[in-house]
């Protein structure tokens, strides 16, 4: 997603998370938005959707028939095909997906490994990791063998890189430097 459409995504995920949060439902709000989203990137949906012939009439009804919402993420839905903005769906989802688990004080935490993770080294990382962070961890892991050892992790915007690959390339540029 482009970083205009990103930005846009945000804008929108917070405003429904303030009405969300003022209603006190956001499970509620986190369900519609993925039905939304779903919906709205189906194939043959957005085929209509993204069509220029198509009357703004039939788009509207395509989501009514299509959506089986509450009235406010209904209009949200509504408001998104009369803007021409339902690429965003996705990411509207997914930033308030962000936001929620924010406030839950959840943490989404990708962990990248040469190889793949033991129960009990998965347990213990998601624990150290609670520790550090001070929030619920949910771990995600993913092997890249390219690593050679070690791990990288990235927890929101920040990556923390203790692979061997890493180490490499840092005692490499230290060495180069160094002559």
């Amino acid at each position: 997603m482009a970083t205009v459409e990103t930005a846009a995504a945000k804008r929108y995920a917070q405003a429904a998370f303030e009405i969300a949060s003022e209603a006190g439902n956001l499970h509620d709000w986190a369900d519609a938005l993925d039905q939304i989203a779903d919906f709205m990137s189906r194939q043959d949906v957005s085929r209509v959707l993204t069509n220029s012939r198509a009357g703004q009439d039939a788009k509207r009804r395509l989501i009514e028939a299509g959506l089986d919402l509450p009235a406010l993420p209904m209009n949200l839905a509504r408001l998104l095909v009369r803007k021409d903005r339902t690429s965003i769906a996705g990411g509207i989802a997914g930033a308030f997906r962000h936001l929620v688990e924010a406030r839950e004080g959840i943490a989404r935490v990708r962990a990248v490994t040469a190889v793949p993770l033991t129960d009990a080294e998965t347990a213990a990382l998601e624990a150290r990791l609670t520790k550090e962070t001070g929030r619920k961890v949910i771990l995600e892991t993913e092997v890249d063998p390219d690593l050679i050892g070690g791990v990288r992790v990235q927890i929101g915007d920040q990556l923390v890189d203790a692979s061997t690959r890493a180490r490499l390339a840092a005692l490499r540029s230290n060495l180069v430097n160094a002559l």
